[in-house]
């Protein structure tokens, strides 16, 4: 027997057919969940910049964005079916805010032809390297072929570009990555400086909830002194009105007061990549000051629930499951010929049209339905029908 074959065989990992199924399902439930929050049927334009939405470039219809950032464009996931099929696209997977630009002041050689009259320009989409299919600080294609180093690539909850692990410029990269929600790079977190002192704050677990009572130190102040800081809190307190219509404080935290933190600075803030866990979005100040800052900086986002991209895959996951079981009526319903539909639709009205007279019956005579009554329901109902028969059906 030879050694080396018996030593090849044992380092080999097997990959038995379950295994190749189940990653197979888990890839389609992926993609299931990226496009099913994205209509594949309707261009997207006139809905204007959509929260989130699965998008493409087309390098064969706009090949100069290669070395022409003004150049660079996205359609919308119909758009790439229905106007660009069978071109070189680029997958983005999914960004914010954005318009289509397919046909439009971005691609004015290109006829959409879901929706050809785009009048406006998308001033306000945004274009990083994605658009041209590079990535991560390193700006390298995905997959890359001249990489050869096994690694997972992470979007950046702010900029959405993608980053290789071994590129965010920390150690603290999380094992799992159900071991955390978002992640922001380290370059956002530095032009978002109020993120560094939150990132202590929540790993010590000292950030109050903003519906937390705020308390206010009045010593040494005057009456009158007392009635303006009581005031003054009032109005920073603001009312505003959540996703459920309900009233909540928009509360100063100690944290606005606060310079953000360099590394180095008491316990740590720490140069890099940041990871944060599920809710952190709700921990984050809302007093007026704060709101100015989030508008200054372009991150009034960070505060949607709607905008994380797990909201967005929950949501595509649900409406593919509702589209799939609306399918699965319709194919059993135009599998059926025209008399059956025709009995099908006239055992409908009569059920519905009996229940009615059955409910009536037990509401005039203030009387409870009980399940002897639901029993000799469905029997008469049954016996009708089939002295029914087959109704007759007419040609006209």
């Amino acid at each position: 027997m030879d050694s080396n074959n018996d030593q090849t065989t044992a380092d080999q990992k097997w990959v038995t057919l379950g295994d190749v199924l189940k990653e197979q399902e888990e890839l389609e439930a992926e993609s299931d969940a990226v496009l099913g929050g994205s209509d594949d049927k309707n261009c997207t334009y006139s809905k204007g910049y959509i929260g989130r939405q699965a998008l493409y470039a087309c390098m064969t219809c706009m090949p100069e964005s290669r070395v022409n950032e003004d150049k660079r464009a996205g359609v919308c996931l119909a758009c790439s079916y229905q106007c660009h099929e069978g071109h070189d696209l680029i997958e983005l997977y999914t960004k914010r805010n954005f318009r289509c630009d397919c046909g439009g002041k971005r691609m004015p050689d290109i006829r959409c032809k879901l929706d050809p009259l785009k009048l406006d320009a998308n001033d306000l989409n945004q274009y990083n390297q994605n658009f041209i299919g590079s990535y991560c600080t390193c700006k390298r294609p995905y997959p890359d072929p001249e990489d050869n180093v096994p690694d997972e690539m992470i979007q950046c909850a702010a900029c959405e570009d993608w980053y290789h692990t071994r590129h965010l410029d920390t150690d603290d990269v999380p094992r799992d990555a159900k071991g955390f929600a978002e992640m922001i790079c380290g370059g956002c977190v530095q032009r978002m400086g109020f993120l560094r002192n939150y990132v202590v704050k929540i790993e010590d677990g000292n950030l109050p909830l903003l519906n937390d009572t705020m308390e206010v130190n009045v010593t040494g102040l005057d009456e009158s002194n007392v009635a303006e800081a009581d005031a003054a809190v009032k109005a920073e307190e603001s009312m505003a009105v959540d996703d459920d219509g309900n009233a909540a404080k928009r509360a100063k935290l100690d944290i606005c007061t606060k310079p953000p933190l360099e590394e180095g600075d008491g316990v740590a803030y720490k140069k890099g990549a940041t990871f944060w866990n599920d809710g952190w979005r709700n921990q984050l100040c809302r007093c007026s000051d704060c709101m100015a800052v989030y508008k200054e900086l372009k991150a009034e986002f960070l505060l949607d629930d709607k905008d994380t991209v797990k909201w967005y895959e929950a949501n595509g996951r649900v409406m593919r499951q509702n589209e799939s079981n609306n399918e699965q009526g319709t194919s059993v319903w135009n599998r059926m010929d025209r008399v059956q539909q025709v009995e099908v639709l006239s055992g409908f009205n009569l059920m519905k049209d009996r229940l009615r007279e059955f409910f009536d019956t037990f509401v005039t005579n203030r009387q409870v339905i009980t399940e002897t009554d639901v029993r000799e329901f469905f029997a008469k109902l049954n016996k009708e029908r089939s002295e029914m028969g087959s109704p007759s059906h007419f040609c006209r």
